[in-house]
């Protein structure tokens, strides 16, 4: 009886005519059937989602509620230490690591010899802040990475960078947007954007705002063409994309933080590529913000310096990043800093490398690099071999040269609504890259 009633024949509707007045009934056994069918259907999407961002995704570590904590009175120190006016020395808060591996906070200072804020006189930095450790780091202040400005770097002066124009395009060459006349940046990497429905996704170029777009206007126009290699560069270059979206970026305002510098163009179907960094090979995957760990071993390819290695200095941090094209700062909250691996590097970026993707030592995509120290500061600091081997010496703190700041993938994906792609399309012509 009871199935009867739930697989009976149910009323739907009369329909009168001059005939008469007919019936329409339906069955609940087919309504069952399209429900569960619908339910598969939903289930089955929803876990091959899951288990598709899970497998991209790098094995995540235990979860760690004391660095919330850290990240949290971090935050606090930040609003006081980083707010503008309040001092000429300290540009960047940062959490890191003590030898014994308690996490410490980390203060950033142009120099140790000046004042730390006004009032402080000869006053050190305090030991602690909210029973945290305070480590006070000498570090010049970070610049955005695209060439132009300032004195260009030469091919002899890095050689391994890819400077030229390149018939296939692969992640770590010169590219840059149209409208900025003599400036440089790097193609990072290639991405697609994401849909709620199966269908065949356009490959798009991966890179910064401040590389693919003209930050002096507030939208995207038929103008805004990605040149390969960049403008700057004294090769002819020729349009390979079409800017489709960017970041928008505030300048002078600590209560509105930045958290992402990207911009990502369309890649025109007539132009060949190949997803994978020179010296790096195909991105296997991604690192999310809460699995980055500091001390880890990290790479890049970037148009100027090429190939370069390095480790997480530094993660959770705020920094205060110079802009030379207007002039102004833009405040970034919860970053990644690399210092490059000295015993190989004396430095991990310079000037172009803006754009350039972090990978960890399994190719899994760590960051977007954007900024960094200029050569120019570089060709000023103290060249003593303690200094040049980061080494703090007699009452002197550790000083960090050379270093890059990246914007945490999963920030850059999620924000942008993007995937990497990770797979090499059976149509891409593989060819040796050539030294521009």
């Amino acid at each position: 009886m009871l199935l009867l009633l739930v697989l009976g024949k149910r009323w739907w509707r009369e329909v009168s005519d001059a005939s008469g007045t007919t019936t329409y009934y339906y069955s609940d056994e087919i309504i069952w059937i399209v429900v569960a069918l619908a339910l598969a259907w939903l289930t089955w999407f929803l876990v091959s989602k899951y288990m598709r961002a899970r497998a991209l995704r790098r094995r995540p570590r235990t979860t760690d509620y004391g660095l919330k904590q850290v990240a949290r009175i971090k935050r606090e120190l930040s609003s006081q230490y980083l707010r503008p006016g309040f001092s000429r020395t300290i540009h960047a808060v940062g959490i890191g690591k003590l030898l014994d591996n308690r996490y410490c906070i980390q203060v950033f200072l142009n120099d140790v010899n000046e004042e730390l804020w006004t009032g402080a006189g000869a006053a050190p930095l305090p030991n602690s802040f909210r029973g945290v450790p305070l480590v006070p780091i000498e570090m010049p202040a970070a610049v955005f990475l695209s060439a132009g400005l300032s004195p260009p770097s030469t091919p002899d002066q890095y050689p391994n960078g890819i400077r030229g124009r390149q018939e296939v395009i692969v992640g770590g060459i010169s590219g840059a947007n149209s409208n900025l006349t003599g400036q440089s940046g790097t193609i990072g990497y290639f991405c697609t954007r994401k849909s709620k429905f199966r269908r065949r996704k356009e490959i798009h170029l991966l890179s910064n705002s401040h590389v693919f777009a003209d930050l002096q206007k507030a939208t995207v126009d038929e103008s805004d063409l990605i040149m390969q290699p960049s403008p700057g560069e004294p090769a002819g270059s020729r349009p390979i994309g079409t800017l489709v979206d960017f970041s928008r970026l505030t300048f002078d305002d600590q209560k509105a933080p930045n958290h992402i510098d990207v911009a990502i163009a369309r890649l025109w179907g007539t132009e060949r590529h190949d997803p994978l960094i020179p010296l790096i090979g195909a991105v296997k995957g991604y690192v999310a913000n809460n699995d980055i760990e500091i001390g880890e071993a990290v790479r890049k390819f970037g148009r100027t310096t090429g190939y370069s290695e390095g480790r997480v200095a530094s993660i959770y941090l705020d920094i205060w990043i110079q802009y030379d094209r207007t002039g102004g700062a833009a405040y970034f909250s919860d970053q990644i800093l690399i210092e490059p691996d000295l015993s190989r590097f004396t430095q991990f970026v310079s000037k172009g490398d803006s754009g350039s993707l972090l990978v960890d030592s399994a190719q899994h995509a760590v960051g977007l690099i954007f900024a960094g120290v200029s050569d120019a500061i570089l060709d000023q600091i103290d060249k003593s071999p303690a200094r040049l081997k980061g080494e703090p010496g007699v009452d002197q703190p550790k000083r960090i040269d050379g270093y890059g700041v990246a914007n945490p993938i999963s920030d850059v994906l999620d924000q942008m609504n993007i995937e990497l792609v990770l797979e090499r399309p059976l149509t891409a012509t593989r060819n040796t890259v050539g030294q521009g």
